[in-house]
């Protein structure tokens, strides 16, 4: 049998119902910051991550998906969102008029062992507010990001927050970790040792055991932030205060990616079993120029949606629209059924046209399908002109079953059912 291919996994049922749940309360969070959406290839050219990312980094040197195309072109699956959304800012003129604040939606590819919360193939809601550098465009995009979360219905989780200081900062840390580390050298890893020649600053973001120990007693980056980077912070700081953010400062939080500069973050949950980052992101100062565009800030932020999916499993009972099922008795019925289907779609009310088979099999369908009405619809309904309208879920039998005038059914199910809009 043909099976999917390992890290990579259908979308459906249950699963396919949480992710349009939550890409409905994240967009709808972006919209009401501003934001529009944007949807950018899956297949960029090699060279928009190389140059945008960093390629000492472990996405570039170990995790991308990079083959050559029958014009012997060096693509790449995307491996991250923000690299593909400035190439499209920049080829699209739209760093032109600023500030630019675009949000999207779609999968990424990563080569890393399959395991909970992290896939090959995974999907992320992230955005970019491009063109406006202020403390308080770090403060809002980070508070977007926290509004994202509450959106589901989850509130234990923090951030953690951290400077990467400007260009000032950064070569002058950079110096200090390399004579740190220098001393240690036969104790890092292989893969340490050559990022200490290459891009010293990665060791932070290190899995090893040995180098963690190590990254522990390294100099913090705050110690060496230059005054304009730590008042930029310090107000950064102030801001999230006055939005109630529940923050930490993480002094070796570096992000993995090499293209940010000043604020980075990362949201972690504080409850339940899982514990990994459910998202993160950070201010870039020269991703635009890179790509040919203006010089112009940009911050943004993107949220794995998979590992929002495994906590909605852990802390959630998802409340699912309520559905009704339209089911005819018999061959006699269905044009009427079919009619007051056809009514209950118009009005938006979720339902399923259940005809073939005999009434048993009608209703075995309708429950399968996880209706919790069935209006049905047979010769006595007809001539009486009304309908029977059956309760899936209840076990009483007097509350199962009730008669219904079909000039009464829509807004009886209107008030019935949860949730349902308005006919207009």
């Amino acid at each position: 049998m043909f099976r999917s291919v390992r890290g990579m996994k259908d979308l459906y049922g249950r699963e396919s119902d949480k992710f349009d749940f939550i890409l409905s309360k994240f967009k709808s969070v972006g919209e009401r910051y501003g934001f529009g959406m944007i949807y950018t290839p899956i297949l960029e050219y090699t060279d928009v991550f190389l140059r945008s990312i960093g390629d000492e980094t472990d996405v570039v040197s170990k995790e991308m998906y990079t083959f050559l195309d029958k014009g012997e072109e060096s693509v790449t699956l995307r491996p991250e969102g923000t690299a593909g959304v400035i190439r499209a800012v920049v080829c699209e003129h739209m760093d032109q008029c600023l500030p630019v604040k675009l949000m999207y939606c779609g999968e990424m590819f990563r080569y890393d062992r399959p395991q909970k919360g992290r896939f090959r193939q995974f999907r992320q809601f992230g955005l970019e507010y491009i063109g406006d550098k202020s403390p308080h465009t770090d403060a809002i995009t980070i508070a977007i990001a926290a509004d994202c979360i509450r959106s589901i219905g989850f509130f234990d989780f923090k951030i953690s927050l951290n400077s990467l200081g400007d260009d000032e900062t950064r070569e002058n840390y950079t110096k200090a970790i390399v004579k740190y580390f220098s001393r240690h050298e036969d104790r890092l890893s292989d893969e340490s040792k050559s990022r200490l020649r290459k891009n010293p600053l990665r060791i932070l973001d290190s899995k090893d055991k040995q180098d963690i120990e190590i990254c522990s007693m390294a100099p913090i980056l705050m110690d060496y932030l230059s005054k304009e980077s730590r008042t930029y912070f310090n107000r950064v700081c102030s801001l999230l205060g006055d939005y109630e953010i529940n923050y930490e400062i993480d002094n070796f939080l570096v992000r993995g990616l090499d293209y940010y500069s000043h604020t980075a973050f990362e949201i972690h949950p504080t409850a339940g079993s899982y514990r990994e980052a459910l998202g993160g992101g950070g201010r870039y100062d020269k991703l635009l120029s890179i790509f040919g565009g203006q010089e112009a800030s940009g911050i943004g932020f993107a949220i794995g949606i998979e590992r929002l999916m495994f906590l909605m499993d852990e802390f959630f009972t998802q409340q699912k629209k309520r559905k009704v099922a339209v089911v005819p008795v018999s061959e006699a019925e269905t044009s009427t059924a079919f009619a007051i289907f056809r009514d209950l779609q118009n009005c938006q009310i979720a339902s399923e046209f259940i005809h073939l088979g005999n009434l048993g099999k009608k209703m075995k369908i309708a429950d399968r399908l996880g209706c919790d009405i069935a209006i049905i619809i047979g010769e006595n309904e007809i001539q009486s002109k009304t309908v029977t309208l059956k309760f899936m879920n209840n076990r009483e039998a007097e509350n199962k079953n009730k008669t219904v005038r079909g000039a009464d059914l829509i807004q009886f199910l209107r008030t019935t059912l949860d949730n349902q809009p308005a006919c207009t």
